[in-house]
């Protein structure tokens, strides 16, 4: 029987051992982006959030979730391009606290934030365990939905100034999208880009 991982955390008085939660494995497994990409897939399974093509939108706020998923759902009340709010995520307080709490546990290192020793077997122990989408450990090319799949590897960072140019690009075209519905216009991809489910 699989072993549950634990995070270690300690006081002045004691030691004490709590559950890892989905967000801090899924930055042992890939970092920061890795939160907000499984962020993204958890909320959109529960129906709390809806994909249309390149654009997510939250349908209710996660109020009683966990404080990645209420980021999420803040960013997007009306819709946002998936690509933005990814990064936005992923740059944000509620993604650096999980940060801190798997530093303080010695399973992150201090400077370069890549797990350590123990980092590695508890990541190894939680995917042992089945107990988590194979996406928290393998990223996007694990989503079993095709176009859900798609949408979330072309929103993937690009390297240097280029990723950052895009990003304020998409908020320029989301101000727009926004004036245009309040004067009555609309967009939508079509249904081919629905938040179903369904895949490969």
């Amino acid at each position: 029987m699989p072993r549950t991982p634990f995070l270690w955390t300690t006081d002045a008085a004691q030691a004490q051992m709590s559950p890892m939660d989905l967000y801090e494995i899924a930055y042992l497994a890939g970092g920061r982006r890795r939160v907000a990409e499984v962020a993204l897939l958890a909320l959109r399974e529960r129906g709390l959030v809806t994909v249309l093509g390149p654009r997510v939108r939250a349908e209710r706020q996660a109020a009683d979730g966990h404080p990645v998923e209420r980021a999420l759902t803040a960013l997007c009340p009306r819709g946002k391009s998936v690509a933005s709010v990814l990064a936005a995520l992923a740059e944000g307080p509620e993604v650096a606290e999980v940060r801190s709490r798997l530093r303080a546990a010695w399973l992150l290192g201090r400077h370069r934030s890549r797990p350590t020793a123990a980092g590695r077997r508890e990541r190894a122990a939680a995917r042992a365990s089945g107990a988590w989408p194979a996406y928290v450990f393998d990223g996007p090319p694990a989503v079993p939905d095709r176009l859900l799949r798609r949408v979330v590897q072309q929103a993937q960072p690009l390297p240097g100034g280029l990723g950052r140019s895009l990003i304020r690009m998409g908020r320029a075209l989301d101000r727009a999208d926004h004036r245009d519905d309040d004067h009555g216009g609309s967009a939508s991809c079509g249904s081919a880009c629905g938040g179903g489910g369904g895949g490969d």
